[in-house]
C-alpha cells in the first residue's frame, strides 16, 4: 500500500500573538548531500533518510487506514538514531499521538484518529471552529498548529466542513524544526541544516492596513541566487481571485529577500519564502497572523465598480432601523469625515490612532481627530475590489449584542456577499462562504436601505479580563431555522 506524506494546507490558525509555522527544504535526488534526502519505503512505511537510518515520522495513507481504522502510523522512536556523533539526534520520548476510540464533538480534533475531524458533529450555519488533522496529541507541538473549519449545510442543523489551514505532522526534514511534531526537531536524519526556519514566536503579528516587513535572511545567511515569495489568503480571497479580482493584500519586492506585505484584512495569511542556492532549493512556510482588536465585522463581494454593496451594524439596545443616521453604523455617518455630532455615540471611549491610522480613513481620522472612533467604519468600499468593507468596535462591553446587516446599494445583477466576524483577531465566523452563498440578492435601492437587505447575524460580545470572545446567532428568514434571510424594502431592524 502506497503511503504519502502529510501536506501542508493552505492557511493557518494562530493562537495568541504568535506565529504558528512550519518549513523545510526542498531537495534533489536521494543521495544529494544536502542533509535532507529522503526515500520512503513502502513496505515498512518506514522513512529512511540517507543510507536507511530510522526516523520517527508521521504518515497518513491515501488508501484504507492501517491499524484498526486508525489514518495515522507512527514509526517506532529510537534512543539511538545511528548517527555520527556531530550529527546525532535521537527522539527517545516522544510525544504520545493520544488516539483513542471515540469522536468528541466540539473540540475540533480527530480524537479517534481515522482522519476526520468532528464527523457525524452537528453545529450552527457559519460557525468557525479551530480544529487539526492529525493524531490529537500533537496539535500545538513543533510545527504542528490548528486551521480552521466552517459549518456547512442546507438543514437547520449544519455539519463542519473540511479542516484547511493548519499545518499537521510531516516528515521531518533538515530546517532546525520539528516537523513530525514528536518533540524533537531534526531528530533521526543525520544532519547539519543548512537553513533554520522560524518557530513559533519568533515573529510577530501584523495589523490591518500595516506595512509588514519580512526579511528572509533572518533564517537563511548564505549565497543566494534568487528569493520568490507566495502569499496565500482566507474565504474573501477565494472570494476576489475566483471573479478576476485583486488578493485582499498586496505583496511588493516577491524576488527579493526583503519584501513587504500590506494587509487589509483580518485573519490568517500563508507565507511561502524559496531561496534557490547554490547547494540546493530551500523553503520554509509560515502563517502571518493579522489582528484587529474587539470586534471586527468585514464584508466582501465578487464584483468591481459596477456595484455597491454596504455594511450596517446596529447595537441591539438601541432598537432602530437601518438606514437610521442617529445609531445605524454605515457609509453615511460612521466614516471619519461625518460632522462630531453626526456619528453614533455607542457610549464607548476612543482608541489611540494607531488603531486606525492605516485604512483608507486614517488620515482623516488623524487630521480631524486625533483618535479612532468606536463603532467606526474603515473602509467604505464603492470600486476597490480586493479590499473589504469594515466596522470597528475596538472595546465593546460585556454582554453587548450587535446585528450585522448587508445592503445592495446600487448596480445591477447577482451578488454573493460573505461576511467574517473576528473577535481579538479570531475568526469565529464566515456566511456566505461555498457551499452555501446567499442566493436572491440581486436588487438594488439606493438610498435608505431600499432594495435588498441581508441581516446576517447577531454577535454577542463576552468580555473578561481585557479578552473578548463572541457567541454568535445566524439569523433566517422569521419563522424558518434555516436559509439567509434576506429582504426586499424592508428596514425593520
Amino acid at each position: 500500500m502506497r503511503s504519502a506524506l502529510f501536506s501542508i494546507h493552505r492557511g493557518l490558525l494562530v493562537l495568541g500573538a504568535t506565529w504558528l509555522l512550519a518549513c523545510g527544504p526542498t531537495y534533489g535526488n536521494a543521495g544529494d548531500d544536502g542533509g535532507g534526502s529522503s526515500n520512503q519505503n513502502d513496505n515498512s512505511n518506514t522513512l529512511l533518510q540517507d543510507g536507511g537510518v530510522g526516523q520517527d515520522g508521521f504518515l497518513w495513507p491515501d488508501s484504507t487506514p492501517p491499524d484498526a481504522g486508525q489514518a495515522y502510523q507512527l514509526d517506532g522512536a529510537a534512543a539511538t538514531d545511528g548517527c555520527p556523533p556531530d550529527m546525532s539526534n535521537p527522539c527517545g520520548n516522544p510525544v504520545p499521538p493520544g488516539c483513542g476510540t471515540t469522536e468528541i464533538c466540539g473540540n475540533g480534533l480527530d480524537d479517534n484518529c481515522n482522519g476526520e475531524v468532528d464527523e457525524l458533529c452537528t453545529c450552527a450555519l457559519g460557525d468557525v471552529q479551530q480544529c487539526f488533522v492529525g493524531p490529537p496529541g500533537r496539535v500545538d507541538q513543533g510545527a504542528c498548529v490548528q486551521g480552521t473549519q466552517t459549518c456547512e449545510g442546507s438543514n437547520e442543523f449544519g455539519h463542519w466542513g473540511p479542516c484547511t489551514g493548519g499545518i499537521w505532522p510531516s516528515a521531518e526534514i533538515c530546517d532546525d524544526l520539528d516537523n513530525d511534531c514528536n518533540g524533537c526537531a531534526d531528530d533521526g536524519l543525520c544532519c547539519n541544516p543548512v537553513i533554520s526556519c522560524p518557530g513559533p514566536g519568533d515573529i510577530q503579528p501584523g495589523q490591518p492596513f500595516t506595512t509588514y516587513q519580512l526579511d528572509g535572511t533572518q533564517w537563511y545567511t548564505g549565497t543566494a541566487t534568487s528569493w520568490s515569495w507566495e502569499v496565500v489568503g482566507g474565504p474573501c480571497d477565494d472570494v476576489f481571485i475566483a471573479s478576476g479580482n485583486s488578493p485582499s493584500f498586496t505583496l511588493n519586492g516577491a524576488n527579493t529577500a526583503t519584501p513587504t506585505i500590506e494587509f487589509t484584512l483580518s485573519g490568517d495569511y500563508t507565507v511561502t519564502m524559496t531561496v534557490v542556492t547554490p547547494s540546493g532549493t530551500y523553503t520554509c512556510t509560515f502563517v502571518i497572523h493579522i489582528i484587529g482588536p474587539g470586534l471586527r465585522v468585514e464584508l466582501c463581494w465578487e464584483g468591481t465598480g459596477s456595484r455597491d454593496i454596504d455594511l450596517h451594524l446596529l447595537r441591539d439596545d438601541f432598537g432602530a432601523s437601518w438606514c437610521d443616521d442617529t445609531y445605524d453604523c454605515y457609509y453615511m455617518n460612521c466614516k471619519a469625515g461625518s460632522g462630531d455630532g453626526f456619528r453614533p455615540d455607542w457610549g464607548y471611549s476612543t482608541s489611540n490612532i494607531s488603531e486606525c491610522i492605516g485604512t483608507p480613513e486614517g488620515s482623516t481620522w488623524n487630521l480631524l481627530h486625533g483618535h479612532c472612533d468606536n463603532p467606526r467604519l474603515d473602509v467604505d468600499n464603492i470600486s476597490t475590489a480586493g479590499i473589504p468593507e469594515n466596522i470597528n468596535v475596538d472595546s465593546p462591553s460585556n454582554g453587548d449584542v450587535f446585528r450585522v446587516m448587508v445592503h445592495y446599494y446600487s448596480g445591477s445583477g447577482t451578488e454573493h456577499p460573505l461576511v467574517n466576524i473576528y473577535c481579538d483577531g479570531y475568526r469565529v465566523g464566515t456566511y456566505g462562504q461555498l457551499p452555501n452563498q446567499v442566493t436572491g440578492f440581486n436588487s438594488s435601492g439606493g438610498y435608505g436601505c431600499q432594495g435588498n437587505t441581508w441581516r446576517v447575524v447577531d454577535v454577542e460580545t463576552l468580555v473578561s479580563g481585557g479578552v473578548t470572545t463572541c457567541n454568535l446567532t445566524a439569523l433566517h428568514p422569521p419563522g424558518q431555522t434555516s436559509g439567509y434571510d434576506v429582504r426586499n424594502n424592508d428596514t425593520s431592524y
